[in-house]
């Protein structure tokens, strides 16, 4: 059953994700051609993949539900 509110192109795992991070925490949103698994390996991060979405609008939707942080100079790189 899906939460009310919540994007349907959220999964559960990138919810529960967005969900834990905290000031300072930082989340990559790449393309199929980015070394996301040997990256996410090297740094003992949680991979999330979500094939098939466009970036443009699964970042709207996360914007919806996860503010930028203000406490670091530059929050979008």
């Amino acid at each position: 059953m899906p939460l009310k509110g919540i994007p349907h192109l959220i999964s559960p795992e990138l919810l529960y994700a967005l969900a834990s991070m905290g000031h300072g925490d930082e989340i990559v949103l790449a393309d199929s051609n980015f070394p996301s698994e040997s990256i996410a390996r090297a740094n003992g991060a949680r991979l999330i993949l979500c094939d098939g979405l466009p970036m443009p609008k699964l970042l709207r939707h996360i914007l919806k539900l996860f503010p930028l942080d203000q406490y670091v100079a530059e929050p979008v790189a």
